[in-house]
């Protein structure tokens, strides 16, 4: 049975968005197809296909529209390569939104019920015997671990003298679903850290998720249910700085200033400024490095809000020469939400990818600043290379 896909729409513009022009530019900014090869799972295809359907010059079965709408990491590195701006994940979103599946419905479930379902995952794997020979259980059970504390890597560096440039500032800290009710110790961490540099850190004021996978899920009605949770806590909380530590929570963040989401005029610019991250605000903050210090730590950058790059300007200063990071190796980890249940050999494909670009000797770490991508290198990384978000470095 043939299936229509709807008209194409620029999600952060107005009216329909550029017809893309097949030049192929995103093809090696594409995660999926520089680690298979495969052009089918490139922007580029989905493009041609979604405008052939529009046409009426293509039919898709379900099943077709199915593959079409999941396989994408949703890392947006196509819409910095496209001379038209086109977003792949855009086209996806709304492709999955049309045609809502059991995966999406799982996935948004998994979201929305966070805080008693990842708990509740957490404590099962636990009771599960290692070498498990079911594929999908294992998978599901490496990535699970992995959201965790389990294979952090051991502090290292501690804080000698603080910048208290901000001191006295009201702030209150937005973790995250990770670091929510997965692997709390990274809100802990950081309230710490602000309350050395002086901060007043107030109470959680009914933070939710960020909304942004699910945005990318496909289920637009959640995220904005979400968004106006997230807009209201702020409120509820005097609207202080709020403190991020996730690429991906500040990446979603940032954009809703971008949309009619209810802020008013005078809380759109407040929203952006105030919308900042832990390691901006860490500003002259020294730190001691312990003797057990790794004689090298690699940088991965999160594909989300990587244009700011507080994280690395931070750690550089921090680690100095410790640190290694090329402008020119910024594979994606591969986490890809939705993509993660419908094609989890894809997305691992893409993680291993990213351990080869970094070739890590034994003994080596990798540090981050996003959740997903700690969750996901973390389960991927061999047993003698650590991987972890730079908090867990500071003791």
């Amino acid at each position: 049975m043939a299936t229509e896909l709807a008209p194409v729409h620029c999600l952060h513009g107005q009216g329909r968005r550029p017809e893309c022009i097949l030049c192929g530019r995103c093809l090696p900014a594409c995660p999926l197809f520089t680690a298979t090869g495969r052009e089918e799972l490139s922007p580029r295809a989905k493009f041609f296909l979604a405008r052939a359907v529009a046409e009426g010059r293509a039919d898709l079965s379900p099943k077709a529209v199915d593959i079409l709408a999941t396989v994408c990491l949703s890392c947006g590195k196509c819409e910095n390569a496209c001379p038209l701006g086109l977003c792949g994940p855009d086209l996806v979103a709304e492709l999955r939104a049309a045609h809502p599946g059991f995966a999406g419905f799982l996935w948004k479930l998994w979201v929305e019920r966070a805080g008693l379902m990842w708990p509740l995952a957490q404590t099962l794997t636990k009771l599960l015997p290692g070498g498990i020979p079911i594929e999908a259980v294992s998978r599901a059970k490496a990535a699970i671990e992995a959201m965790g504390a389990g294979r952090a890597p051991e502090p290292w560096l501690t804080p000698d003298t603080f910048d208290r440039r901000h001191a006295g500032k009201k702030a209150v800290v937005f973790a995250g679903c990770v670091a929510e009710h997965a692997n709390p110790r990274w809100k802990e961490a950081a309230k710490r850290l602000l309350a050395g540099l002086g901060l007043e850190v107030g109470p959680d004021p009914g933070f939710t998720c960020c909304g942004c996978t699910l945005g990318h899920a496909g289920a637009p009605d959640a995220q904005a249910a979400m968004q106006q949770r997230n807009i209201e806590a702020w409120r509820k909380a005097g609207r202080p700085l709020m403190v991020v530590f996730c690429a991906t929570c500040r990446c979603g963040l940032r954009a809703y200033a971008r949309k009619d989401l209810g802020l008013t005029m005078d809380e759109l610019p407040l929203w952006r400024e105030n919308l900042v991250s832990l390691a901006e605000l860490m500003g002259e903050t020294t730190f001691r490095t312990h003797p057990a210090a790794p004689p090298s730590v690699r940088y991965h950058r999160p594909c989300h809000g990587a244009g700011g790059n507080q994280d690395l300007a931070f750690l550089r200063r921090v680690m100095g020469d410790r640190l290694v990071f090329r402008e020119d190796e910024t594979p994606c980890c591969g986490f890809g939400g939705l993509t993660k249940l419908t094609s989890p050999e894809l997305s691992e494909k893409v993680a291993a990818h990213a351990l080869a670009v970094y070739a890590p000797r034994p003994g080596e770490q990798i540090v981050t600043g996003c959740a997903g991508c700690v969750t996901q290198l973390r389960a991927a990384a061999p047993g003698d290379i650590t991987v972890g978000h730079w908090l867990e470095l500071l003791g």
